[in-house]
């Protein structure tokens, strides 16, 4: 019997540090992805529009809960290793303050998500009729709507009115950029013709909504499996730090 018991708080063990080998790994992977954001900012905020600035400090945030989970995940190792009860009440501690972190952020998304998307669709009209300059073109505003239009199959961010009086159409005397075409090449595409066999009519901010709504399932669902292996990693390290007072 006793044999059994130690057997399962091994089993309990191993798969402690299995899951704090996964916070580790998530955390570098959140740290990159802080940094990146920083390094980039100047060139999101060229899309996007300085408002967006505000949302650009989510890269500090990933940078502080990157380190923080990966010391986390350290911290959970060690504990489980050394026996430690205190370690693991600190993982467990930890993880219960990031799981409550996490549910009210996933609050505040839920009812401000309107508001956040009726900023960037403003922000984002500005931006298109200042700074876009024509298709080809190698600033980062103009080749980032240009791999956007492309990539949706879109024109503008509702559709190529957008374009009317924008520093480009000032610029080319054209209603709409190539990369509005269904064929840049095309004879067809002079900038003039609007029928929907020349430019794509529908607009990139619906698209690219579209697109998220589509995949809100696969995000759902590795929300779900981030925070049910949390729930495993508290409830393991509550499991352990009582054994080991039993055993004590």
């Amino acid at each position: 019997m006793e044999s059994h018991a130690q057997s399962v708080f091994f089993c309990i063990k191993f798969l402690m540090v299995g899951i704090n080998a996964i916070i580790t790994v998530a955390g570098f992977v959140l740290l990159g992805f802080g940094v990146w954001v920083k390094v980039h900012g100047d060139s999101i905020l060229q899309i996007l529009g300085t408002r967006a600035g505000h949302f650009l400090n989510v890269g500090y945030f990933c940078i502080a809960a990157g380190c923080f989970l990966a010391l986390l995940g350290f911290i959970g190792c060690c504990g489980v290793i050394k026996e430690s009860k205190m370690l693991l009440m600190l993982f467990f501690l930890a993880m219960a303050t990031i799981f409550i972190g996490e549910i009210s952020c996933a609050i505040v998304i839920l009812v401000f998500q309107s508001i956040v998307a009726t900023i960037f669709h403003e922000e984002a009209l500005q931006l298109l009729k200042n700074n876009y300059t024509g298709f080809g073109d190698k600033n980062f505003a103009t080749y980032g709507w240009d791999s956007v239009m492309s990539t949706f199959r879109c024109c503008g961010v509702n559709n190529y009115t957008d374009f009317i009086d924008s520093f480009y159409a000032k610029r080319k005397r054209r209603l709409y950029p190539k990369s509005c075409c269904l064929d840049p090449t095309s004879t067809d595409c002079d900038g003039v013709d609007i029928s929907e066999t020349v430019i794509y009519t529908k607009g990139c901010f619906t698209a690219v909504t579209s697109m998220i709504k589509r995949n809100s399932i696969v995000v759902g669902g590795v929300a779900v499996g981030i925070a049910v292996i949390e729930v495993i990693a508290m409830a393991i390290s509550l499991t352990l730090f009582i054994s080991l007072f039993r055993i004590a």
